[in-house]
């Protein structure tokens, strides 16, 4: 019996880590041009919605351009207005929970006939768009200058790359990647909606991304942390007689103990380093240091 619970909780685990993957390189990109999007949350949740209201196989398609439209919103907004990132973030959650509440009412309840999936081949996958947003960022330009932008954007501006461009550039990448794991939430992995059911996974990703220190490649292991205990706690409902909203608590409560861990290690050594020292700070045009 034990043996059954925990390849039920591994294969759970890898089911669940595709969209948190997903979500998590899509906040990577982001961070790494120097933006801090918790509006990340109303994206995923957003694009799910849509998911849901349009249904197999096109709410797919509907809801990956949605949802990176309403991201590249919260870019043009953060940067080109300069608009404070982490009010602007919270903003867009709330925003996408009306919106995205509104736009799938129709279906909540409602099961979405989606095909037989075990989880592997969909991590290999979203582990196939890890390795390539790794080397996205290690020979391609653009992906260099996101990194720039991130680090120093006054350097990479005098040198004749718009920064602002960058960054819609990062907005874009990372609102197809938020928006795709929020179509999967709803059209592979859960198969149904409610308002209820997305909400987090956004968050989750934030964090996510710190913890990986915003390596494609090692957000690929720093998945599997969310993605563990969401299980756990999925297999946990079914066998102990334990609230549901409290066992809920549990994927949040180990991912922010996980990233305070590597927070603290950041600190004490040269790790502080891979941090991009633009994170959440809007660039000026008119500021150097």
């Amino acid at each position: 019996m034990a043996v059954d619970q925990v390849a039920s909780i591994t294969l759970e685990a890898l089911r669940s880590a595709t969209p948190m993957l997903l979500a998590t390189l899509g906040a990577v990109v982001g961070q790494r041009a120097g933006v801090l999007n918790l509006g990340l949350e109303g994206v995923v949740y957003l694009s799910a919605a849509v998911a849901a209201a349009v249904g197999p196989p096109w709410g797919f398609v509907a809801a990956v351009i949605v949802g990176t439209l309403y991201n590249l919103l919260y870019y043009v907004l953060s940067n080109d207005f300069a608009l404070n990132q982490i009010l602007l973030g919270f903003a867009f959650t709330m925003v996408g929970y009306g919106v995205g509440s509104q736009v799938a009412r129709d279906v909540v309840g409602r099961p979405i006939e989606k095909p037989m999936v075990y989880g592997v081949e969909t991590f290999a996958v979203a582990v196939v768009a890890a390795v390539a947003v790794y080397f996205f960022f290690l020979r391609s330009r653009v992906g260099l200058a996101i990194k720039a932008s991130g680090d120093d954007p006054a350097s990479l501006d005098l040198m004749g790359v718009d920064v602002y461009n960058i960054r819609r550039v990062a907005g874009l990448v990372e609102g197809v990647f938020a928006s795709a794991a929020g179509a999967y939430l709803v059209l592979l992995y859960y198969g149904s909606w409610s308002e209820q059911l997305v909400m987090g996974w956004g968050s989750l990703a934030v964090i996510t991304a710190m913890i990986s220190l915003w390596s494609p490649l090692l957000a690929i292991a720093a998945s599997l942390v969310p993605s563990f205990f969401i299980s756990l706690a999925y297999v946990l409902q079914r066998l102990l007689q334990v609230s549901p909203h409290l066992l809920n608590l549990v994927p949040y409560v180990a991912s922010i103990a996980v990233l305070a861990t590597v927070q603290v290690a950041m600190r004490k050594t040269r790790l502080k380093a891979l941090a991009p020292r633009w994170l959440a700070r809007p660039y000026i045009r008119e500021e150097r240091t």
